[in-house]
Parts: C-alpha cells; structure tokens; sequence
C-alpha cells in the first residue's frame, strides 16, 4: 500500500512539473517571415489585480528595521495599503500590453513580420499573450515581482501550434523616483526595493515601477523566442 501511494505521488508531482513548464516550437515548420500577425492579449481571472504578500523573511537580522515595522504594524495591513494603491495606479489589462510588446519586437527583429490590426483575409498567424499571474513578495534582498505569462503563436490556416512558451520570473522591483517638484523626471535606480520604501511610493512611481517589471517579463519571453529560433538553425 505504502508503494502504491508514493508512486501516485510521484507521478502527480510528475504531471504537475509538467503542466507548469508549457513549452511547443515548430517555429522551423512554419514560415513567418514577412507574415501578417493578428495580436491578442488577454488577463486570466486570477491575475486581475497586483497581489501583495510580505510574510516572507528579510533575513536573520531581528533589528532589521523593515521586520521591525512589519512586526509592529502587521504585515496584512501594510499588504492590504499597498494593495489598495496597486489598484488605483496599476491597469492589468495595460501590463500585459507591455509583456506583448516584448514578442512583438522579438518577432520584427527575426522575422520583420507585419502587424495586423485586425483578423484579415491574409493574416497567416495569430499571437496570444496571456497574464497568469503577477504578485510582489518580499525576501532577504527586497521586494520582487513573481510575474506568470503564457504566448501563444498559432498558424491560422491549420490552427496548430508554432510556438507556446509558458514563464514564470521572479523579477527584481527596483526604486523609481519622480521629481513632482521640479521638471517631473522619472529616475529608475539601482536599488531594489523594500516594504517600507513601497509603502511610501507615490501611485505615480508605483506605475511605472509595476510597468517596468512587465516589460522585462515581456523581455524574457523574447529572449526565449530568440533562442528558440536560433536552435532551428544549427
């Protein structure tokens, strides 16, 4: 009995790996070169608003200031704060706008394909962008976006597969700084941020702090294409 029940675990964790890891290139049997590409976007459910979750650790240190505010204050109600300005400054529908842009330059750089705005007569394929998924946690070096994304190329004469690739990145938020008092210029350093500077950002910087984060989402889908392409070559 007790084989019987490891196996089935085995193989349910088997089936669920996966499940998770989506991946389909028939990019070298079709031919996209030039092509007219019909592009769809589209927000699942569960992904309709940024999620906030900093249970997570910043380390061993018990003076940290940030485990200090986070303990005195009660991290649900600084998530629920934050989450609060995520959804007045955050548009989902325009994040993943910005992650298909990203398969959008991957696809004219390689295969200078023409856009098509609407499903025409002779658009040969169609490229959905899904976003699964789009959370902000915290660990020992800051606050980072776990963003889940989906692209699907799809042939439309044959309505097969060319090309899926399913993502998930852990991306690392860094601090955006808008000078509101003087010319309005938008700064992006090199500090990853944490809880307590996230709590004190304006919506404004929050946007496109949250904007950034998708477009490297949107990037490394790209990158996946590039190197998917590549390997038809070699």
């Amino acid at each position: 009995m007790k084989t019987k029940t490891t196996i089935f675990v085995l193989l349910f964790l088997f089936t669920a790996f996966f499940a998770g890891c989506t991946h389909t290139n028939e990019l070298a049997k079709f031919n996209l070169k030039a092509s007219k590409v019909f592009f769809k976007n589209y927000v699942s459910p569960t992904a309709g608003r940024v999620r906030v979750d900093l249970h997570a650790g910043y380390g061993t240190d018990a003076k940290s200031l940030v485990k200090i505010i986070l303990a005195e204050t009660g991290s649900e109600i600084i998530e629920s704060g934050i989450e609060e300005k995520l959804k007045r400054a955050v548009n989902t529908d325009s994040l993943v706008e910005y992650i298909s842009d990203g398969i959008i330059g991957g696809l004219i750089t390689y295969y200078t394909i023409d856009i098509s705005e609407e499903l025409e007569p002779d658009t040969r394929f169609i490229a959905e962008t899904k976003l699964l998924g789009f959370k902000l946690v915290s660990n020992s070096g800051g606050i980072y976006a776990d963003v889940s994304t989906e692209v699907t190329i799809t042939d439309r004469n044959t309505a097969k597969i060319v090309w899926e690739n399913r993502e998930s990145s852990s991306i690392p938020l860094y601090d955006v700084v808008i000078d509101v008092f003087g010319s309005g210029t938008i700064r992006t350093t090199t500090s990853v941020i944490n809880a307590i500077r996230l709590m004190n950002m304006s919506e404004d910087e929050m946007r496109v702090m949250i904007s950034n984060a998708s477009e490297e989402a949107g990037r490394k889908q790209s990158e996946t294409l590039r190197e998917d392409i590549a390997s038809g070559h070699n």
